[in-house]
């Protein structure tokens, strides 16, 4: 009997009342007395996943872990077979359990960390035609928050977990056609994203009004993600199906872009959920710059995350920084307390951390010994013991879980720069001398590692650490290099050569030149100093003349064409044989055009004389007078011809011609 009136104290549901009141299944009534037992997690920013193979009436429990390249998922199983099917689960931080749902029975469960399952019975109200797969608890603790998929409802169903019978209320969804099969609380917003399987995207859910933000973009690559959870530092991760129906990829997710990218595969399931505990104190630690040298300083950044709701006071952060660097600073501090640095030793203790996410700055010097990589991590302590009480630093560029953070020390040279440069006529050459932590001077004074030296001569560079000088001498030196076309334009007549004459000082080793228009004309010989055209058309000609230094000189000339076309002809012949005018023939720009067809005809239209394809100003081109070398009778003939020009005109003649005797 006093188990009984022990459990009638604990307010458990009143189905266990009843069971127990009738005294007919003893073992029933002990059940909650195993409840009792379930060990609470410790919140420290884990991930769990609840793995549920197909027609499996029990589900695994595991806690995800990455491979040392981020490149595979293992799982530490916390229990490979709870006894129950687990989803639409979250993790509630005001009892350090998860809770989540059996998608078909609709009946809530609640597990510990040692893997023990108990089924806490349907919650009053919920209806059992939808499929539960999408939960999180609120981060107040207060409620599991369930979407369905399928039933007659739209709805976001909110299951009270403070109350012994765990009755259900609802939020209508304000959109239909979506299909969601996980949600997520942001740790530190409070919003609340889904994945959409029916139109493959991420959607932002008001738990409140059940308004649905489907303004992401959609990922045609993911099919399903049965699980998402929030790491301590506000990032969103996802498990499910990525490149292919199979499910067993984990994904990062962005929040501001929808945009999802994949990270690591892990074992394939075909039902699975996830949830993870970013309600606590986190220490990431990260050094700027990661490479330094000797007497050089660097800033560590201590980033702490308060995910836990509430203000943490009494925190205290301690770094033991490796033999040889040397604490100088705090540069910035958000939390406050009590600073204390001895060397390599850095304390402070009383810090107040209020929700959110902030940075410590610290400037640390690495001594004039040191060299290789030095790694350490930091500790935070004065967590509650339902946080673990103390947690160390993490390395956020790696995916293994609290490991350190390097800085590696190397000796630091100039020998990068050059003591010599070689530049071309009128250039200057840029020289950096930039090397982190290192000061610069120069001989004129100027302070700046990133110099344009202007003009040849020698230039004198010291470079400073703090415990060591080095000095450069640099020499400019310079080709002489220049080219010179000596016409600056050339008219021409149409058909007509223009020379190039050039004259260039051309120093250094490989001078090649190459000549270029922009009428895209070719001169006579493209790689020569010397050169020339017969031109088409107006236009600049440019020679571009270069060395193996790379030096460049370039000139240009303008050519005009005129482009006459004249055609003289006469319009008597006396045709006697005398050898004065005796042949009628065309004269003109030789050079620039041809005959295509001379015609003559006589008063009737007979054809007397043709003649194709001839040369301009050829006698022996023309008509002589005769027919089939039989004169013909005097009189009028008219005549029709047809020029053909070298850049492509085309010119028609016709006249009238005269035969005397």
């Amino acid at each position: 009997m006093s188990d009984i009136m022990y459990i009638s104290v604990m307010k458990w549901p009143s189905s266990y009342l009843r069971l127990a009141c009738m005294g007919v299944w003893f073992l029933v009534a002990l059940r909650p007395l195993t409840v009792l037992a379930q060990q609470p997690f410790t919140c420290k920013g884990q991930y769990y996943l609840s793995l549920t193979k197909s027609g499996n009436p029990s589900s695994g429990l595991f806690e995800v872990r990455f491979s040392q390249n981020g490149q595979s998922v293992f799982l530490d199983t916390i229990s490979p077979s709870i006894g129950l099917v687990l989803n639409a689960m979250g993790y509630r931080i005001t009892d350090n359990l998860i809770y989540g749902m059996d998608p078909g029975q609709a009946r809530l469960r609640k597990i510990g960390a040692d893997g023990m399952a108990v089924d806490l019975g349907r919650p009053q109200g919920i209806p059992v035609g939808p499929l539960y797969y999408a939960g999180d608890v609120t981060p107040d603790g207060r409620y599991l928050l369930l979407i369905g998929l399928g039933g007659q409802a739209n709805q976001i169903v909110r299951v009270d977990l403070e109350d012994p019978m765990y009755t259900c209320s609802f939020v209508p969804m304000q959109v239909s056609g979506v299909g969601i099969v996980d949600i997520a609380f942001d740790p530190f917003t409070g919003i609340l994203y889904g994945h959409d399987l029916s139109n493959k995207r991420m959607v932002i859910v008001d738990p409140l009004t059940g308004a649905v933000d489907t303004s992401f973009p959609v990922q045609p690559q993911v099919d399903q993600l049965g699980a998402l959870f929030f790491d301590s530092f506000g990032n969103l991760f996802g498990y499910g199906a990525y490149g292919t129906l199979v499910q067993d990829k984990f994904v990062a997710i962005d929040k501001k872009t929808g945009i999802i990218t994949l990270l690591a595969q892990g074992p394939v399931s075909s039902g699975q959920d996830g949830c993870a505990c970013p309600y606590t104190l986190e220490l990431q630690k990260t050094v700027t710059p990661e490479v330094a040298h000797p007497c050089t300083e660097v800033v560590y950044n201590f980033i702490v995350s308060n995910g836990s709701g509430i203000l943490r006071s009494g925190i205290t952060l301690t770094d033991s920084m490796p033999k040889g660097l040397l604490v100088k600073e705090i540069i910035h501090n958000p939390y406050g307390g009590t600073v204390s640095i001895n060397e390599n030793i850095l304390s402070i203790t009383g810090m107040d951390v209020n929700v959110g996410i902030d940075t410590i700055k610290v400037l640390v010097e690495a001594g004039p010994g040191t060299l290789g990589i030095y790694r350490n991590q930091a500790t935070l302590t004065g967590l509650p013991l339902a946080l673990g009480s103390f947690t160390l630093s993490d390395n956020p560029a790696t995916f293994l879980e609290k490991d350190s953070t390097d800085l590696l020390i190397t000796p630091w040279d100039l020998s990068f720069l050059s003591d010599e440069y070689h530049v071309c006529a009128g250039d200057s050459v840029r020289v950096d001398a930039t090397v982190y932590g290192i000061s610069v001077l120069w001989d004129d004074g100027d302070t700046r590692p990133v110099k344009w030296l202007r003009s040849p001569g020698r230039y004198r560079l010291k470079a400073s650490s703090l415990c060591e000088d080095k000095i450069v001498d640099i020499t400019v030196s310079s080709d002489l290099f220049s080219l010179d076309i000596l016409e600056d334009s050339i008219t021409v007549n149409l058909g007509e050569s223009a020379a190039f004459t050039t004259a260039y000082n051309a120093s250094g080793t490989g001078v090649v030149f190459l000549w270029s228009s922009d009428n895209r004309q070719e001169v006579l010989c493209p790689e020569c100093p010397q050169t020339s055209v017969v031109p088409l058309e107006d236009g600049y000609y440019s020679l571009l003349m270069q060395n193996d230094e790379g030096c460049k000189a370039k000139d240009q000339v303008f050519v005009r064409v005129v482009k006459k076309r004249d055609v003289y002809y006469p319009n008597i012949i006396s045709a006697n044989g005398d050898g004065s005018n005796d042949r009628f023939f065309l004269t003109g720009n030789a050079q620039a055009a041809r005959g295509v067809y001379l015609w003559i005809y006589d008063r009737w239209g007979n054809k007397v004389f043709d003649s194709y394809y001839f040369e301009l100003n050829d006698s022996a081109a023309g008509w002589d007078g005769t027919f089939k070398k039989v004169p013909v009778v005097p009189g009028v003939y008219t005549w029709t011809g047809q020029l053909q020009y070298i850049d492509g005109f085309v010119q028609f003649l016709k006249g009238d011609l005269t035969v005397i005797r």
